[in-house]
């Protein structure tokens, strides 16, 4: 089996292909694209205390985050919620549209969002409870939701740090592989037992 693939990469059809599907792979890489993600970012229920008497009236907040995570604008930006909430805001300033749906359902729609800018919805509603989101979609497909949570902030040192080990981790792994695959398929190749690596 070792022996059709050293064959197949040592063919000039093998070759090409090879290089042909690396280039793409990395033109798909290099290319800009647009990618838009939403997460809840904060939400809270306050029971606040009526001055009038003893009890108390709800209070639910919602912070809710979008942010095209590519280099290239998205376009037609869809969010659709359950039902108009009793007070939102969108920040930062941005024009948009209001639509109620043919359901009853509400929706915003938003033009363009630039390459890596980002907008929040914050919600808040004293009465009932606040609207779901739907769905989120844009002019490319729905979009996904991520979660998220509060993590800790590191200093640069520790992060760099991260990174330099993690470069050695698999460069490391790479130069093994390589140490194990060259001389098993030119043992293949040749038909000679396998030499040792001297690992």
């Amino acid at each position: 089996m070792l022996s059709l693939v050293v064959y197949f990469f040592s063919s000039g059809i093998g070759q090409a292909l090879t290089i042909a599907a690396i280039t793409a792979a990395v033109g798909r890489t290099l290319t800009a694209r647009g990618k838009l993600a939403w997460a809840v970012s904060h939400q809270h229920f306050y029971r606040m205390p009526r001055f009038r008497d003893d009890g108390f009236f709800p209070v639910r907040t919602q912070q809710i985050w979008f942010q095209n995570l590519g280099r290239a604008p998205v376009e037609g930006i869809e969010i659709v919620l359950n039902w108009k909430p009793q007070h939102y805001e969108i920040w930062d300033p941005r024009k948009y549209e209001e639509v109620i749906m043919p359901d009853g359902r509400f929706a915003l729609m938003v033009d363009s969002l630039s390459g890596r800018e980002r907008f929040t919805l914050s919600m808040i509603d004293t009465i009932n409870d606040l609207p779901g989101i739907m769905n989120v979609r844009t002019k490319s497909g729905e979009v996904r939701n991520l979660i998220m949570a509060p993590q800790r902030v590191w200093p640069n040192r520790i992060l760099w740090l991260v990174a330099a080990l993690l470069l050695i981790g698999i460069t490391t792994g790479v130069y093994l592989a390589l140490q194990w695959l060259i001389p098993s398929a030119l043992a293949a190749f040749a038909k000679l037992p396998y030499p040792s690596s001297g690992l």
